[in-house]
């Protein structure tokens, strides 16, 4: 299965898939590059498709194709040590939501990556030590200002 039947088989999320980087906010597709946008299999807007379905979770915010690879892509401030902890909550909250609501996705988790993009500055200390530790052990890269999905291993 491929990202867009995975998406498309996914009844909570159908809906919100768009064409290349679209489902993501103005701001936030200037922190994605890639060199080819013609091998951009489409995106969804996590945290504002699921707001109906799942209000008070502190859910992640992009998903999106590229070649044949799956980015999940968290938007979010990284100027102090406690955002780690936020985002990885919100990452475990994606897996969780994945294997209740998105099995295509699931089953698709050997070509995802998880990337962290800050939206401002990032604190030396987040990117230190424990806290780069504890991003690497749930599998999240980052937090940088861009992710240059090409690059990516």
């Amino acid at each position: 299965m491929n990202f867009v039947n995975a998406v498309k088989s996914s009844p909570q999320i159908a809906e919100c898939l768009k064409n290349g980087l679209q489902a993501l906010e103005r701001q936030d597709k200037n922190k994605i590059k890639v060199n080819a946008s013609r091998d951009l299999k489409g995106s969804v807007y996590i945290d504002k498709c699921l707001e109906r379905h799942c209000p008070n979770a502190s859910r992640w915010d992009y998903v999106f194709g590229y070649k044949d690879r799956i980015y999940y892509v968290e938007v979010h401030p990284a100027d102090n040590t406690r955002k780690v902890r936020e985002v990885t909550a919100k990452l475990q909250w994606l897996k969780q939501w994945r294997k209740r609501s998105a099995r295509s996705l699931e089953d698709l988790e050997e070509q995802s990556a998880y990337h962290w993009i800050s939206t401002g500055k990032t604190a030396s200390s987040v990117k230190r030590g424990k806290y780069l530790q504890i991003l690497a052990q749930n599998g999240i890269r980052g937090p940088d200002s861009v992710l240059n999905a090409d690059s990516v291993p």
